[in-house]
């Protein structure tokens, strides 16, 4: 069953386009992150599912039920915020208890969720604690609860880790995941973190200036991303992209890659059709070994490679970062931590082609 489903949705201020005919679905149990750059819409477009955000066009529905012109308290829904959003006068308990006390709800149900909730979470020994009590993790707990304690159709949260930091980041990431997976619930999470969009999400949308570039699974977009603004900002370290040109010899595809100090690099990649004269080549740090000629490397990197000049070598511990230029533009290959590569010292990389996307250098979008 489809828990939200966003139709042609608007969002003007003014003459001032924010949002530009977003259509997303998400079924009951998925975790939808909406990620991208700052000031791309994602927050904005939260802020138009939670009701807080009138809509210029288009219609949100929840659930089967058409919220477009609801108010935020009758959608449905629970919101968790960057900032809290705690009351520093009120104990835990009490903050977590509010909203059901607001709506009328029984002591006994209030006191059955509040501890169901303490016990999931971990907060047990706070309940009696004041907001100024706690550190930055047992508030985002706390703020967490209170909106668990709704049971809504839907969770929303609004960049709930970025005030932590990195330690515990990566904590509460791993508990947000647990949780979803225990409740099966339904969650929207807003990010402008990859890393976070691809640990957490069941589907991600990625947004650029309004618009959304790509929707699918975390190994979709990182395996296929549609165009080079998706290939760019999903993955740390980032696709290489790589300035190419094409040519059509014996059947085979060759790739020709301009190569400091030398020649030309070229590739022949048999499993791509026709492309242009000129393309992007795109491929993941981790996709580029070294050329020992060793039974290890993947067949489709065995014969696709050749000796560059390394500028920089970064070891980071299980790996080591090697950057060298191609096509006039830095590229860094990630090597196992034992390989011995040096800077300035020419040094043989493979390109496993299996996993290579192509891209057009005119529209960036994605060729193969």
């Amino acid at each position: 069953m489809s828990i939200l489903n966003i139709e042609h949705l608007q969002k003007s201020y003014g003459d001032t386009h924010i949002l530009h005919d977003i259509n997303i679905s998400i079924d009951e149990g998925d975790f939808l992150v909406l990620v991208g750059p700052s000031g791309c819409g994602k927050s904005t477009l939260l802020n138009c599912i939670a009701g807080l955000e009138p809509i210029s066009g288009g219609q949100i529905s929840i659930a089967g039920r058409d919220v477009t012109g609801v108010s935020p308290k009758d959608r449905d829904i629970a919101m968790v915020f960057q900032s809290y959003a705690l009351y520093p006068t009120m104990s835990v308990a009490k903050n977590i208890t509010f909203g059901m006390r607001v709506r009328g709800v029984d002591k006994a149900t209030q006191e059955a969720k509040l501890a169901e909730v303490a016990r999931q979470l971990q907060i047990e020994p706070l309940l009696n604690r004041k907001p100024g009590q706690l550190s930055g993790g047992q508030r985002q707990r706390v703020a967490m609860g209170r909106a668990l304690v709704r049971d809504p159709k839907l969770f929303l949260f609004d960049e709930p880790l970025s005030n932590l930091d990195a330690k515990l980041r990566v904590s509460m990431r791993t508990e947000i995941k647990k949780l979803h997976q225990d409740l099966n619930a339904s969650i929207v999470y807003v990010t402008h973190d990859q890393i976070e969009a691809m640990t957490l999400a069941t589907k991600i949308v990625v947004m650029k200036a309004g618009v959304i570039q790509q929707i699918g699974t975390p190994s979709e977009i990182y395996n296929r991303p549609a165009n080079m603004f998706v290939a760019d900002f999903m993955g740390s370290p980032a696709m290489n992209l790589i300035p190419a040109r094409v040519s059509r010899h014996d059947g085979t595809t060759r790739i020709e890659i301009d190569r400091e100090g030398g020649a030309p690099l070229v590739l022949s990649d048999p499993n791509v059709g026709d492309l242009p004269g000129e393309i992007v080549m795109g491929v993941r740090p981790e996709d580029i070994h070294e050329a020992t000629g060793d039974a290890h490397l993947p067949q489709a990197a065995q014969h696709a490679g050749g000796e560059v000049l390394i500028d920089v070598v970064e070891p980071a511990g299980a790996d080591t970062f090697a950057v060298t230029r191609l096509g006039g533009t830095p590229v860094t290959a990630r090597l196992r931590a034992e390989t011995v590569v040096r800077p300035k010292q020419a040094f043989p990389l493979a390109f496993d082609l299996s996993k290579v996307s192509y891209f057009s250098p005119k529209d960036g979008e994605r060729l193969n």
